[in-house]
């Protein structure tokens, strides 16, 4: 009886023993087997990555040529050049601010006062000449002229051809006796012979906006509005008076890869008092990012590397206002 119940126990031992033995093995055998997964898919791992950093390197190669390519096309169409706007102030030394503010007076009398926002290029120019012709006779006119003929004119086909009232999409011929500018616009354009410094052209433009703004600029008769910054900007572009570079965004094309087209006057001064372009969490160039603008909110954004007037943001200042001398 004791011997039987003795082997018994020793049948089951070895049971156990085997049964332990196999699943050991077993779990050896599944260890081997997952330690050969990434072996023996090594060589597709590492073509996975080749083409992935492959494709990055094709997508950011392409969308810098795009970037690349609208640049080229905006410098290669622009009416102006900056050696040509250069030319044209030097030609124009007795053009100074102190000009500038009679005619800027004269405008603002004969049509501001009365309402008027939006005159014909001839009555721009009659009243321009006649009051250079009052400080300083006969002849003094702006040197160089054509340049800014140049720009108002194409100003009025471009306007021309937006017209959507025109019968049958088909565009009419610029009538420049009757077709009218604004204002903004025409001032804008002679401040393109305008000789003096960069900080002068700011604050004369500041106060050109000043004096057009019917918005009030927030009740404060220190600042303008946002809607007139946009205008200004939006003529600093048509004018050619703002860094090619600098008015190229994104458009919501991302794939296969990022085009860009021309931003408008409103979407550059948003990147601007949004910061971009700097580094991740820096703040936007005006102490506010919307509302009324101020004359230094007004510097910082011409100099900011999303308008980048007169290639301004690519001289170093030593303060917010300082500003260098053309």
């Amino acid at each position: 009886m004791d011997d039987s119940t003795s082997d018994n126990n020793n049948n089951n031992n070895n049971r156990n023993s085997n049964s332990n033995s196999s699943t050991d093995n077993k779990k050896e055998k599944k260890k081997d087997d997952d330690s050969n997964i990434f072996l023996d898919n090594l060589g597709k791992i590492f073509l996975s990555s080749l083409g992935i950093v492959l494709l990055m390197l094709f997508r950011s190669t392409k969308s810098s040529n795009s970037r690349i390519a609208l640049r080229d096309e905006m410098e290669n169409e622009a009416l102006l050049d900056p050696l040509e706007i250069d030319d044209l102030r030097r030609a124009n030394t007795d053009f100074t601010i102190a000009v500038w503010n009679t005619i800027v007076e004269r405008v603002k009398n004969e049509f501001i006062a009365r309402g008027v926002s939006s005159v014909t290029y001839p009555q721009f120019l009659s009243l321009v000449m006649s009051v250079m012709k009052e400080m300083k006779g006969e002849g003094f006119t702006i040197q160089m002229g054509h340049l800014i003929d140049r720009v108002v004119i194409a100003e009025l086909e471009r306007r021309r051809s937006d017209d959507k009232n025109n019968i049958l999409d088909e565009v009419t011929s610029v009538n420049q006796e009757s077709d009218e500018l604004p204002l903004s616009f025409l001032l804008t354009s002679l401040s393109l012979a305008l000789n003096s410094t960069v900080a002068d052209r700011i604050r004369v433009l500041y106060e050109c906006m000043l004096l057009l703004d019917t918005d009030g600029g927030g009740g404060e008769e220190s600042n303008t509005s946002s809607v007139q910054v946009e205008s200004m900007i939006q003529n600093l572009q048509s004018t050619c008076q703002l860094v090619a570079d600098a008015q190229i965004v994104e458009t919501n094309s991302k794939v296969p890869y990022q085009t860009f087209r021309v931003g408008t006057g409103k979407e550059l001064i948003r990147r601007a008092r949004e910061g971009y372009g700097g580094k991740k969490g820096q703040p936007g160039v005006t102490r506010e990012v919307e509302g009324p603008i101020t004359m230094e909110d007004f510097h910082a954004i011409l100099k900011s590397r999303t308008v980048c007037a007169w290639g301004e943001c690519y001289i170093k200042k030593t303060s917010r206002t300082s500003t260098s001398d053309l």
